[in-house]
């Protein structure tokens, strides 16, 4: 359990910040599965990435709610020409970032997704990982994004699986299905369908990634990881097949503004 309170998501994120390095806690503690679950997430952005890179020119890349900012280190790595921001709402965060950065080609700054210090059209690759469901408005911050994003934008949100959302409508089992939900600060219930109601007639390119179509709890009782990633792959593409992406745990989307 994180400390702060967690319908105050600046200050929740500071307490967060200060209790725990996060992205060391998802991608190197944890079992085996909540670290499956988070690479596999990892995977999905860094190959939106590698494919956006290896298509465009790209002069510009920020990381909004950049935490540590493990992926504008990796931007900024991979791709040296390429000037990097990462941005948080959370001081703490991006003093953390600044430590951690080690290269001449990224600027780090404290700021808010609802309300970006940035031009429309600005910066060529926007990626927003983990964050919308931290806001109670994130439509406005969505909104806030695409507004920046010059041609791409790339974000990550978790989701609750159909078990999940059966279960937490019977009134008894709710407190239950809650409680499988790790308490970390999700106050806002994210949809690839409202991101899809968003970008309806701005005639824009969307690719979706799906993954972790069931709850870890279930999965735990899989002995392999390899396994769980083999029925993994197949349910979710069952639920890309029944247009059912919304159902996943793990949603990254990749949204074109030039159509490439």
């Amino acid at each position: 359990m994180l400390c702060g309170n967690k319908k105050r998501p600046k200050p929740f994120c500071e307490d967060e910040a200060r209790c725990l390095s996060l992205q060391e806690a998802m991608y190197k503690k944890g079992n085996k599965y909540e670290l499956w679950w988070h690479w596999k997430r990892l995977y999905y952005i860094v190959s939106f990435l590698s494919e956006i890179f290896k298509k465009d020119q790209i002069m510009t890349f920020a990381d909004i709610g950049c935490a540590e900012g493990l992926y504008v280190k990796y931007v900024a790595f991979v791709h040296n020409e390429t000037f990097c921001i990462g941005a948080d709402v959370t001081r703490t965060y991006v003093e953390k970032a600044k430590r951690n950065s080690g290269t001449l080609n990224t600027e780090y700054i404290v700021c808010d997704v609802r309300n970006l210090p940035f031009k429309d059209n600005s910066i060529d690759v926007i990626l927003c990982s983990e964050v919308l469901e931290h806001i109670h408005n994130y439509r406005k911050s969505l909104a806030e994004l695409f507004r920046v994003a010059k041609k791409y934008l790339v974000i990550s949100f978790p989701g609750h699986s159909y078990i999940y959302k059966v279960i937490s409508k019977i009134k008894p089992l709710k407190k239950i299905a809650d409680n499988l939900v790790l308490d970390v600060g999700h106050i806002s219930d994210v949809k690839i369908s409202d991101v899809q109601r968003f970008l309806k007639g701005k005639g824009k390119c969307l690719k979706i990634k799906i993954g972790a179509a069931l709850p870890l709890t279930l999965f735990e009782i899989i002995p392999s990881v390899r396994l769980v990633d083999l029925i993994d792959t197949r349910i979710c593409k069952i639920l890309e097949y029944l247009g059912a992406v919304d159902y996943a745990t793990i949603h990254v989307i990749e949204i074109s503004k030039d159509e490439n």
